[in-house]
């Protein structure tokens, strides 16, 4: 954002004229920073400071309409005003603006009935100076304020009322992409339930077309056997069988085709806070005939939570459990496992039986694919699985060798509030290392960051280096990595120069923010430091106005009264 523009208040005329000069040219800067903001946020963030700087007033507020209220969105002042308060229209100067579609001049709030004056005492405001956003039906203001008696220009009026009309083209733009993002998502979201809706369309084709026409046939034509009395009478039984395996085919593949189906359309899904540990002890209920069948042993340690419908959860695990059994010989061990990750659970199903080559593993989520002669494995169980994971925003697959078992993995989120829990606690506070050799440099920059820019940060120091070269690795081995780094150049030893090269060579330590704090304003130094990857280069003495642009690159960085 550019410098503060002082309003000239010499009688010159070359002087006012070099005052308005500065102050167009510093508008069309904001113009084009305006037209690029894409929400509400951005808009806010930019007029904010504009709103001050172009007529170099003590205080700016950006008031937006919210119904029959007035609505402090933001603020940039000497001293603390109202931002983030609701006053009803009729109450402030700001409604006024607004019902009245008018801006308004005053050069003594105390002699002004529209004022509140009682609300105005605790503040520094004497005088004020605000223009509607958009004039024709506005839906904020933009408002000026000075510690002493002032009477704003008309040109400072032109120049406050230029940039609110270009904040409501911004505003409605803002409007407009945002629609606009959500017609794309929700288009997004149709196309892939289009694709699902197609997949299980070819799923159900395929099933008529091909797996359910095999136990039809069978069932037939032993049917029609038995009725014309072919075949030897011993082996009438073994035709009964073939009969009642072939009608439990039809059933298990109607059954999985009607759940597969069924999946495309998640609205239709209900979620809850899900202990996937219960989800474990039901499924073992429900399989435990074909447990005791096949002499398995379930061990299961899933002391994990996630925001899912209990039933899709439980057909998951239920699937991969029957599978490791169905597909292996004799008795087997299953393992069901739950690992916290940052922001999501890692659940693994292992066991010890035959296993199969790496290839196969990513052909057996497919529809109906079959790597065994058994009949009872061909079906839709890991497909249902696979669609199950992915529509949570999660991932499956399997690792195997021959001869040592299976292991199925999948991914799911963890419940929004842990989420968000654990990315706060590893943002707040920030880490910031500043590295220099004069004890009164470091201080001056702790001053900066911590009292002036009021950031929630831990501050470490290092005075040369390789010093800071050893903090830095050590935070990194400790999984508390260093968020900006503010980097003097000359310095004993390993100069700060050195230190970013060896920085950008390393893996764990190439994306560091670093910001060069020094006393050399030599042209070669600001590019080489550039070259290297540095987000931003002060000459000494530092200050907040220079630092701020570069500590917003830096999205760990958060300030108190953020």
């Amino acid at each position: 954002m550019p410098n503060t523009v002082k309003a000239s208040k010499s009688s010159s005329p070359e002087s006012h004229s070099s005052w308005y000069l500065e102050a167009m040219e510093q508008l069309v800067g904001v113009v084009q920073e305006l037209s690029q903001a894409r929400d509400v946020n951005a808009v806010t963030a930019i007029v904010r400071e504009a709103a001050r700087n172009l007529t170099g007033a003590d205080g700016a507020s950006f008031i937006l309409r919210d119904g029959d209220q007035c609505y402090y969105a933001e603020e940039n002042a000497i001293a603390p005003l109202w931002k983030g308060k609701r006053f009803p229209m009729s109450a402030c100067l700001s409604g006024w603006v607004m019902l009245n579609a008018q801006s308004t001049v005053i050069e003594d709030i105390y002699v002004d009935p529209r004022i509140p004056v009682e609300a105005y005492r605790p503040t520094f405001v004497k005088s004020m100076a605000m223009v509607p956003i958009r004039r024709n039906a506005p839906i904020g203001a933009i408002g000026n304020y000075w510690a002493t008696h002032r009477l704003a220009t008309e040109e400072e009026m032109a120049i406050l009322q230029a940039l609110a009309d270009t904040t409501s083209v911004a505003l409605e733009n803002a409007e407009l992409y945002g629609k606009l993002q959500q017609q794309v998502h929700t288009l997004q979201e149709q196309q892939v339930r289009i694709q699902g809706q197609h997949e299980a369309l070819e799923v159900f084709t395929r099933a008529l077309a091909h797996d359910l026409k095999e136990p039809v046939r069978t069932l037939m034509s032993f049917s029609r056997m038995l009725k014309d009395g072919q075949g030897a009478p011993e082996k009438k039984p073994a035709y009964f069988q073939y009969i009642q395996d072939a009608a439990d085919r039809m059933g298990m593949l109607i059954d999985t085709v009607f759940q597969y189906t069924q999946l495309d359309d998640p609205s239709r899904v209900t979620k809850e806070l899900c202990k996937m540990e219960n989800v474990l002890v039901a499924v073992k209920e429900n399989l435990a005939q074909l447990i005791q069948e096949r002499g398995a042993v379930i061990d299961g340690d899933m002391l994990a939570e996630v925001e899912a419908n209990p039933a899709q959860m439980a057909q998951v695990m239920q699937n991969l459990i029957a599978n490791a059994m169905r597909h292996n010989e004799g008795k087997v061990t299953i393992q069901a496992r739950a690992q916290e990750m940052t922001d999501h659970w890692l659940f693994s199903v292992r066991d010890n039986g035959a296993g199969m080559a790496q290839e196969h593993t990513q052909k057996i989520f497919q529809p109906f694919k079959r790597l065994t002669h058994k009949e009872e494995c061909a079906g839709l169980g890991l497909a249902i699985c696979k669609k199950i994971i992915t529509s949570y925003g999660g991932k499956i697959w399997c690792e195997s060798t021959p001869g040592q078992g299976a292991t199925f993995y999948f991914t799911l989120p963890k419940p929004a509030t842990a989420a968000d829990a654990a990315a706060l606690k590893k943002t707040t506070p920030a880490n910031i290392l500043l590295v220099d050799d004069r004890e009164a440099d470091l201080e001056l920059t702790r001053l900066v960051l911590v009292d002036r820019a009021e950031l929630e940060c831990n501050v470490l120091i290092a005075h040369d280096g390789t010093e800071a070269h050893g903090v830095l690795k050590e935070s990194d081995r400790k999984g508390d990595k260093i968020d900006l780094v503010v980097l003097d150049i000359n310095m004993p030893g390993m100069d700060g120069f050195e230190l970013l090269e060896n920085m950008r060579k390393d893996a764990a330590l190439k994306n560091t923010a670093v910001v060069m704090c020094t006393g050399s304003s030599y042209e070669k130094d600001k590019h080489r430091a550039e070259s290297l990857g540095a987000i931003g280069y002060l000459v000494k003495p530092t200050s907040f106005e220079k630092l701020k642009p570069m500590l917003a690159q830096v999205p760990a960085l958060r300030r108190m009264s953020a």
